[in-house]
């Protein structure tokens, strides 16, 4: 099946059962929006709702008459329907504690459940939305664009606010800056290197995955923005990043008086 008619019967089942239109989100926007999409193997869905899942149900069910799929629902309370070699995945719906408050004093009214979501999400430039026709990207943040364009790592929210709401944020920013050769804005660095900590909501075998892809992708910059936040005594040491940390003991030596 052709990814238009996959998510042509996504959107079908979605008008059938009554509920909110859905769109992607993640990083299928993102790469869309930077002209980088090829091969598509992992695919975020939300509509700012708990009938979400209904949907994922649903559309399962559809798929099934056709094909051999599987569905799973994941403890963090997405779902994901494997479908082949791709993943579609179902939102959670997390939103951020305290949301309402936030975004009041940011003088952020009425905003909608959606909107809730995505200024929940990791970083700007993970925030567009596009419409299951592929035709139209959205940039409720009204800063994803913008970030994306200055390549930049920017948390959608306060770093301390989003960095702590969700375990594996911090490493996440190096992964994706070495992916997209992007540079961690200020503001995460600054919070990051004052509370190094922050890093071990994550678990070790995270951060250890996270770690090993940034430094494949860019050992320079992955090292770089560990040293400038502070993480080298936070963080599982890698192989890939041991020669790394050799010069990050050597430099502390040679800085001693």
């Amino acid at each position: 099946m052709k990814l238009l008619e996959l998510l042509k019967d996504l959107q079908d089942t979605a008008i059938k059962i009554k509920i909110a239109q859905p769109y992607l989100c993640g990083g299928v926007p993102r790469d869309k929006y930077m002209k980088r999409l090829d091969n598509i193997e992992d695919i975020d869905i939300t509509n700012g709702s708990k009938d979400i899942d209904y949907l994922s149900t649903e559309f399962a069910n559809k798929l099934k008459q056709k094909y051999n799929i599987t569905r799973k629902s994941m403890s963090d309370g997405h779902s994901t329907i494997f479908i082949g070699t791709l993943k579609m995945d179902f939102s959670s719906n997390f939103i951020v504690p305290n949301i309402d408050y936030i975004l009041q004093q940011m003088k952020i009214d009425k905003p909608s459940s959606l909107f809730k979501e995505v200024v929940s999400r990791d970083f700007t430039c993970n925030s567009l939305l596009m419409t299951t026709d592929l035709s139209k990207i959205l940039d409720p943040l009204k800063r994803g664009f913008q970030d994306i364009n200055e390549r930049k790592i920017r948390t959608c929210l306060a770093p301390e606010i989003t960095l702590t709401s969700n375990r594996n944020r911090v490493v996440r920013s190096i992964y994706l800056a070495c992916k997209l050769g992007f540079d961690i804005d200020n503001s995460i660095i600054k919070y990051v290197a004052t509370n190094p900590q922050v890093v071990k909501i994550s678990t070790d075998k995270v951060m250890k995955e996270k770690l090993t892809a940034a430094f494949e992708k860019d050992g320079d910059k992955a090292s770089y923005f560990i040293a400038k936040m502070n993480l080298w005594n936070q963080i599982p040491i890698i192989q890939s990043a041991f020669k790394y940390y050799q010069k990050h003991l050597l430099l502390g030596k040679t800085n001693v008086k």
